[in-house]
């Protein structure tokens, strides 16, 4: 989640028009009060967001009341946090239960007023259903918090007892001993979750024109565009052997993959041909999502070559 909050970070979502989502929500000032509605909405918000997919919650921007522009943040409606101090939010956020761990609380200075502020509440995804303080589950469904079915209670508790594995990339640049540089796209699995997985799998879609090998044809896909990679945890090779073993992923344990680049990756894969990502474990819901070559980090082990 996002750090080193600033008031110029905030505007941010007004001038660049960041609609509202599953995982984000604008409240006005107005929002945070003593009465217990207003504290009730409070855990009901922060609730239903970790109940879902985790997300943010600002509390000091006004969303739009044209109905046109619904969702989209209007302005900045300041807090006064010498009535509503953080600590004041904290205690009212820690009466869900059980108690969300990891909520950060970034407490925004404006300059329109020494007391004047705007919270922004960063919730993780929980692995166990919350309640708010009127002991009832919600969750984020269409821009809002709405009470939760039965089962999906029962689904958010089984979180626990579910891998969470999610992917990053890397760029690898070696140097060999005759002097060739040679780059490789590090694609590593890790396991957040307290459950292991047993089987893992990868599907990376890289753009063709940025691959020293194309083993597959038939693999190739988007009209020859990309060409795809099936990586899993089943270990075919071993030595002189040859058989199928799979390795599970504990808890905080990682698994990496390597796939060739060519040394001029950078210039024959442009902004618009990303790598595409979908990772599987066991009967967890699967992850996906996409991220240009140039935001990449890279480990340079050429000497700067």
């Amino acid at each position: 989640m996002a750090k080193n909050w600033t008031e110029a970070r905030v505007l941010n979502f007004i001038k660049s028009g960041i609609e509202e989502s599953l995982s984000l929500e604008y409240k006005s000032a107005e929002a945070l009060g003593s009465s217990d509605y207003q504290k009730k909405e409070i855990t009901k918000d922060v609730s239903a967001m970790a109940n879902a997919a985790g997300g943010m919650i600002v509390y000091g921007i006004r969303e739009s009341s044209d109905s046109e522009r619904k969702h989209l943040p209007e302005r900045i409606t300041p807090v006064n946090r010498s009535e509503f101090p953080r600590e004041w939010l904290e205690q009212v956020i820690n009466s869900i239960r059980p108690r969300i761990e990891g909520i950060v609380i970034n407490s925004v200075q404006l300059e329109s007023g020494e007391n004047d502020v705007v919270y922004v509440v960063e919730i993780p995804q929980s692995h166990t259903a919350h309640q708010a303080s009127n002991h009832r589950y919600y969750k984020r469904f269409n821009f809002q918090s709405v009470p939760m079915e039965d089962y999906e209670i029962r689904d958010v508790m089984f979180r626990e007892q579910m891998p969470d594995v999610g992917v990053r990339f890397f760029l690898e640049k070696k140097l060999t001993e005759e002097g060739e540089v040679r780059v490789s796209l590090i694609v590593q699995a890790r396991n957040f979750g307290s459950a292991y997985a047993r089987y893992v799998a990868c599907i990376v879609d890289v753009p063709v024109k940025a691959l020293v090998n194309i083993d597959d044809k038939r693999s190739i896909k988007d009209g020859g565009r990309f060409y795809r990679h099936r990586l899993t945890n089943l270990n075919q090779e071993y030595g002189d052997e040859t058989f199928r073993a799979n390795f599970p992923l504990l808890r905080n344990m990682s698994m990496s993959w390597k796939i060739p680049l060519k040394p001029d990756y950078a210039e024959l894969a442009d902004g618009d041909m990303p790598i595409k990502w979908k990772v599987y474990a066991d009967n967890a819901l699967p992850k996906s999502g996409q991220l240009p070559f140039e935001e990449i980090d890279t480990i340079d082990l050429s000497g700067g070559l």
